[in-house]
């Protein structure tokens, strides 16, 4: 089996990020990347690749804002579905904006927890701290926004599909029990 390229991490986080303009023509390149990186997570994104086709730019961002952003339990700030406003949300944030700033990667206007940022520095990071952070913070948080999108209706399911299945074969590889 073919290693895992951890740079697919930074290709799904943009597929996270508010979907500005442009977003259609590259999101298809994304998409394309990841079936290239991680061909298992590739086609985990074939239910979005339908979604972004057939969608005009309002509405990627209606159904984005509708998902992430007015939905608290659909969040993409996954140390809130860890830590809820605890002092453990707080340390988290804080480690997060050290890695961003360590690895010169910009926060986006977002919260460092948020998906985006943490995709990215998994890609960015050495090993150990991103296999541990797939386990203790992305894993746990994006499999609680699933169950909050389970309705089978929602493209971004698959986004988030591709992204546990990344951990999957990421933590697989690098010996952790599952």
């Amino acid at each position: 089996m073919m290693a895992l390229d951890r740079k697919v991490y930074a290709v799904l986080s943009r597929l996270v990020r508010y979907p500005v303009a442009g977003f259609e023509e590259a999101s298809e390149e994304w998409m394309e990347q990841v079936r290239q990186l991680c061909p298992s997570a590739g086609t985990a994104l074939d239910g979005f690749r339908a979604f972004v086709v057939q969608s005009t730019p309002e509405q990627l961002e209606e159904i984005y804002t509708r998902t992430f952003d007015n939905s608290q339990s659909a969040a993409l700030d996954l140390g809130w579905h860890l830590f809820g406003e605890s002092y453990n949300r707080g340390a988290l944030l804080v480690r997060m904006r050290e890695l961003l700033r360590e690895h010169n990667l910009d926060e986006g206007g977002e919260l460092p927890d948020h998906l985006s940022n943490v995709l990215q520095v998994l890609a960015a990071c050495n090993a150990d701290t991103s296999r541990q952070l797939a386990l203790d913070v992305v894993e746990p948080a994006v499999k609680k926004i699933c169950v909050s999108l389970a309705s089978g209706q929602n493209p971004y399911e698959s986004v988030l599909d591709a992204v546990l299945e990344v951990i999957n074969l990421h933590v697989q590889e690098t010996n952790g029990c599952h």
